[in-house]
């Protein structure tokens, strides 16, 4: 039986809050503004709610699970941003953009697949701000093609990083290695699809030895998806 671990389900609950949900045609434009921004090309949109190829309007989810009535996408999100969050900036508070962001709670590290994305946005010194959060929630076992409305979690926190400066600092290498006790590699990510085992990069973070000063929030603080963020100009 599937299940939505209990990180997932604090991750989809900070999803509601926000202003888009990632994966979705609707964040596509709001990523791609926030991209043409700083200058970053190669960004490649993806919809996960909808099948691509011969039939783009067949649903590509076989969960029905809803929170507060709201389909969820419990799937991915759009190349390692979960969620846009429409919020000011500390100092600038009359000026509001939407902001994409990544989500990660539970044992979740692998930032993004698309590597030279993610360079393109370390070379331009886009801000690509981590939430990192936690909560109380528990883990849903559910049946493909059966509703199950799921809880949301309680009591949600969040600590911020912008993850750019921290990878231009210590990232050794963009290239595979075996980085286990490093702050941050990528890493090789084994898979198989009808049998044939294939590889893949993932960039790693492992946020428990990360530097203070790297943090914009020293201790988790309670989760708000439009609290003010550093202004990035």
């Amino acid at each position: 039986m599937p299940k939505m671990s209990a990180g997932k389900v604090v991750e989809v609950t900070a999803v509601q809050a926000a202003h888009l949900p990632a994966g979705t045609a609707a964040a596509v434009p709001a990523i791609q503004r926030w991209l043409n921004l700083w200058g970053v090309s190669g960004y490649r949109p993806t919809n996960e709610e909808k099948k691509a190829g011969l039939d783009p309007a067949k649903d590509r989810r076989k969960s029905q699970l809803f929170m507060a009535g709201n389909r969820l996408n419990n799937g991915r999100g759009e190349i390692g941003f979960d969620a846009i969050l429409r919020v000011g900036f500390l100092g600038h508070t009359d000026r509001v953009a939407e902001v994409p962001v990544s989500l990660k709670a539970g044992d979740s590290r692998d930032i993004s697949t698309d590597i030279p994305l993610l360079q393109a946005i370390v070379k331009a010194d886009m801000p690509f701000w981590v939430y990192i959060l936690a909560g109380d929630a528990r883990t849903v076992e559910y049946m493909d093609g059966v509703r199950l409305d799921v809880a949301p979690a309680r009591n949600v926190t969040m600590r911020r990083i912008n993850v750019t400066p921290l990878l231009r600092d210590l990232l050794k290498t963009w290239e595979i290695v075996d980085g286990e006790g490093e702050v941050t590699y990528v890493r090789k990510h084994t898979t198989s699809v009808k049998g044939v085992k294939y590889y893949y990069p993932r960039l790693r973070v492992t946020w428990g030895r990360i530097p203070q000063e790297y943090w914009l929030d020293r201790e988790p603080v309670p989760f708000s998806p439009t609290a003010p963020l550093p202004y990035p100009w």
